[in-house]
């Protein structure tokens, strides 16, 4: 076994004493490091490279290349994983185990040693190193997996009485993998088993793992991965077998500290104590009040890694989950206001030693918990009345639609509902409704949260060579049509090819980076490359025939659009220049948390709980433009990740970095791994201009910027929109200073050549005064108009005053019904409301028409709709005289349509209908 390198490990703290949770994590991984593995850093929550995948759910997932053969650069890994599951959210705080957010110890072989050293190294470490009874542990293998059953039995020496065959649903990965698939790699497993005594089961004599009682707990899953299931449901031994362990951090803490509940270790006492400060009123509903507190433990746990990890509150994704998370835990509490930012310190404090990072992020994470609570308490104070007015009704069932608009649109939970509500809920409508919209959702979406191999798209084409030259003469070696592998593409269709040779010099989407594009030169022929983008270590061409055809074995040109990766290449710098100029503005608690660069415009989005000022932007702008006329050298070298991060490099988040990276450094400015393009000298960049700043999510904050001939076109239509506005708002009167706009169609045209001084023109001279301009005009515009609408309303309170004079009685109240000659719908509700007051009980129907529009309205006094009266009614009875519709309540109601001529039956025939009510 070649030696691995070593790595420093996280020790535990003086405080920490042994059978800690600490201890168990940092014996664990010294022990496989010593048997020869390479004990590898936690992966994001979020997986690096991976959107199969919506959270990080097991310690394996980091491994996907290594166990299907690829990138092996080491053989044998041991680690620590954050793991983050909402499987079974529901039973978070119910069960003694369940968690959101926990921590898996693995060790994992690839290709390399196989059941008996994973069993034999199994049983030395639980009963060596955790000293555990040997009387207690129990085992379980796959029913015909005769290896490991002899192994557990011969070397190891365990009485045959405790190692239990199990059938595929229980001890097979995936669960049921031989009968039902998927097909792919998967193989038998192994789990090792506490007896936790008689007490904790079901008391049965009998009683074995295979019991689902609560007396055996499971503490490590071996999988042993030695077959590749095929389409026909034969599993055929695979190559190179791999192991993949998984043992819980929580529960074995719990064996070895001798406690019932995994929410009663070390590490959650201390948040458990935080949490009971704030239940006032815990166990609502029948709950206990342990329940109440473990699930707060729990989700604020999760909370707080997930958003040390990048993944802020939203209605997207991830983000979603930690929402919902927050807001499940405030409802436990008695709701008199935010308290989970509050128990945020104290997670840091027992986690930090393991995660650093946790205490670098202390302060944003609770920022960003507490503004969610707001927000969310703000929210309740919202919807609740909607739903009070819904039950104040006294329905005997809440319908589906009425649930499902709660939920969808004033984001009131289903939980708070359910225990606002005295009446029975129609929860089947709502599910069907919130099925409806989960289809729309999955349809934008291909995340899933199970890990499984599936067979990758150019698996088995062979890799081929690279070049630099450009253009390049290559050959068409493979063609992907619609999933399926084709010999050729026609006229319209959209393919993705690989070429032998493949181009260097071609960069594939990565990175917030888009991939190259160009095109493919073949007589006759028109074909444009759409996109480039990586797959088994090679760079596929997205491609789109637009004139004849592309056949495997073409020998064809391949040119690269060099324009757009030079534009591309220069955002892509000027978004390094952003982040260093964020940080040195607002402080260095701002992570880049996402971009996007394309030849068009960068878009960079980061940590800050507050929007910018207009001077904070501005001292952005000026540092990254100061910076680009200073001309600094661009350089990229290839290094060591901890030499990179040593001297300071910051990495972007979510991407995956392999032990050599490249590092981009901009003078004293930026240092920051990245494996993009950018350009040698900041002076190519030109002009760097914000052109938004707006928050994506809580604590997330986003700007998009352009740069160069961009920034220039973006500052014409900027001016041409502000000249269009303010013409169309003059009307032929002067309110705008002519020298600037003199300057300002200078700019537009081109005839004014935009530099950083023009810019600053516009920013401090031009747009102001063409702001200011234009808001004057409009105030005298909506002045002008108040004006007339008045004169009109005193035009039209004579013919209503006539109109009163010859009201009709009912036997309730009056009706004043009439038409109002030539005024538009707000003269005329102006008209109605003055009408009313009148009447003080009563119904008013009037009608009107401005030029070829027609309108009718109709009001009624509350009084006489509590006696049956119905504007809303009425409205909709007559609108069809005048070819149009409307709508409204039983107080008031109107309608607009396209003939006048109806007016008049409109409103006789509303009359006759009030009469007869």
């Amino acid at each position: 076994m070649p030696k691995q390198p070593k790595r420093r490990l996280t020790r535990c703290s003086d405080t920490e004493m042994e059978n800690s949770t600490g201890y168990i994590r940092q014996k664990f991984l010294e022990f496989f490091e010593k048997k020869g593995h390479r004990v590898v850093e936690s992966d994001l929550l979020v997986p690096r490279n991976d959107p199969t995948l919506l959270f990080t759910g097991a310690g394996m997932n980091q491994f996907k290349e290594q166990f299907m053969g690829k990138n092996i650069t080491y053989t044998r890994a041991a680690s620590c994983q954050k793991c983050f599951r909402t499987g079974d959210l529901e039973n978070v705080g119910k069960t003694p185990r369940h968690h959101t957010f926990f921590e898996m110890l693995g060790n994992f072989s690839f290709g390399d040693y196989f059941k008996e050293e994973a069993i034999l190294w199994a049983w030395e470490f639980m009963t060596k190193e955790m000293r555990l009874d040997e009387d207690k542990l129990w085992v379980s293998v796959y029913k015909d997996d005769d290896e490991a059953y002899r192994i557990w039995a011969d070397r190891v020496q365990l009485p045959p009485g405790r190692i239990v065959k199990m059938g595929e649903h229980d001890n097979f990965w995936p669960a049921d993998a031989p009968s039902k698939g998927p097909n792919g790699p998967c193989g038998p497993c192994s789990e090792i088993f506490y007896d936790q005594g008689p007490d904790s089961g079901c008391g049965r004599e009998e009683c074995t793992p295979a019991c689902g009682c609560n007396r055996f707990l499971e503490v490590w899953n071996l999988v042993f991965t030695q077959f590749e299931r095929k389409p026909d449901g034969t599993l055929d031994p695979l190559p190179k077998k791999n192991i993949d362990t998984g043992m819980g951090l929580e529960r074995m803490a719990a064996v070895m500290q001798k406690v019932r509940t995994n929410f009663d270790i070390d590490i959650f006492r201390p948040i458990n104590e935080d949490v009971e400060k704030y239940m006032a009123s815990p166990g609502k509903g029948g709950r206990k009040k342990e329940e109440d507190v473990h699930l707060i433990a729990d989700h604020i746990r999760a909370i707080t890694f997930a958003i040390c990890d990048g993944v802020s509150p939203s209605n997207e994704k991830q983000g979603y989950v930690v929402r919902k998370l927050i807001r499940r835990a405030y409802l436990r509490s008695d709701r008199s206001g935010p308290f989970l930012y509050k128990i945020v310190p104290t997670v840091v404090r027992v986690m930090k030693d393991a995660y650093p990072e946790l205490s670098e992020k202390r302060e944003h994470i609770s920022a960003i918990v507490e503004e969610e609570e707001k927000r969310f308490n703000e929210t309740l104070d919202a919807a609740t009345p909607i739903l009070e007015d819904m039950l104040r009704a006294r329905p005997e069932e809440l319908s589906g639609e009425q649930i499902f608009k709660l939920v969808d649109t004033y984001g009131l939970p289903v939980d708070v509902i359910e225990q606002e509500s005295d009446v029975s809920l129609d929860m089947q409508g709502f599910e069907r409704l919130m099925e409806k919209r989960r289809e729309q959702s999955r349809k934008g979406s291909y995340i899933t949260e199970e890990f499984i191999f599936k067979p990758e798209k150019f698996k088995g084409v062979e890799k081929p060579e690279s070049s630099d030259e450009l253009p390049l003469e290559t050959e068409v070696k493979f063609i992907l049509l619609e999933e399926k592998a084709v010999k050729s593409v026609g006229e319209g269709e959209r393919a993705e090819i690989v070429a032998d040779p493949q181009s260097a010099r071609f960069y594939p989407e990565g990175g917030g980076q888009v991939g190259d594009t160009g095109r493919i030169e073949k007589e006759g022929c028109d074909i444009k490359v759409l996109d480039t983008f990586e797959a088994e270590g090679m760079k596929v061409l997205v491609v789109f025939v637009k004139k004849g055809s592309l056949e495997k074995g073409d020998r064809v040109r391949l040119y690269l659009d060099t324009d757009k990766k030079q534009m591309t290449a220069i955002n892509h710098t000027a978004t390094h220049l952003l982040q260093a100029a964020l940080r040195k503005v607002l402080g260095d608690q701002v992570k880049q948390s996402g971009s996007a660069v394309d030849e068009k415009r960068l878009r960079f989005d980061f940590t800050h709980m507050k929007k910018l000022s207009e001077r904070e932007i501005e001292k952005v702008e000026e540092l990254v433009n100061g910076w680009i006329q200073d001309g600094i050298q661009v350089s990229k070298e290839t290094k060591q990740i901890k030499e990179a991060h040593a001297e300071g490099a910051l990495s972007f988040f979510g991407e995956k970095y392999d032990d050599t990276v490249r590092v981009v450094t901009v003078g004293e400015h930026s240092k920051e791994l990245c494996g993009g393009t950018h350009v040698d000298n900041t002076s190519e960049i030109g002009i760097f201009k914000i052109i938004s700043e707006s928050s994506v999510a809580s604590g997330i904050r986003r700007i998009e910027a352009v740069t160069g001939d961009n920034a220039e076109r973006w500052l014409k239509e900027e001016l041409e929109n502000f000249i269009r506005e303010y013409r169309k708002a003059a009307d032929g009167d002067a309110g705008l200073d002519k020298d600037i706009e003199k300057k300002a169609e200078g700019i537009a045209s081109g005839r004014i050549k935009i530099d950083r001084d023009v810019i600053k023109l516009y920013e401090e001279e031009i747009k102001p005064a063409f702001t200011r301009a234009i808001e004057r005009l409009e105030k005298a515009a909506k002045k002008k108009q108040k004006k007339k609408q008045a004169e009109a309303f005193d035009e039209a309170k004579d013919r209503a005053d006539k109109l009163l004079t010859e009201r009709v009685e009912l036997p309730e109240g009056d009706l004043v019904c009439g038409v109002i000659p030539d005024v538009d719908m707000q003269v005329l509700r102006r008209v109605t409301a003055y009408l009313e007051k009148q009447t003080r009980s009563g119904i008013v129907l009037l009608g009107s028409a401005k030029g070829d529009k027609a309108f009718l309205i109709c009001a009624v006094t509350q009084d006489m709709a509590d006696k049956g009266y119905n504007a809303k009614d009425v409205v909709t009875a007559i609108s069809g005289h005048i070819s149009g519709g409307g709508g409204g309540k039983a107080v008031f109601a109107q309608a607009g349509g396209k003939d006048p001529e109806g007016l008049e039956k409109a409103v006789e025939e509303g009359k006759n209908i009030i009469k007869g009510t």
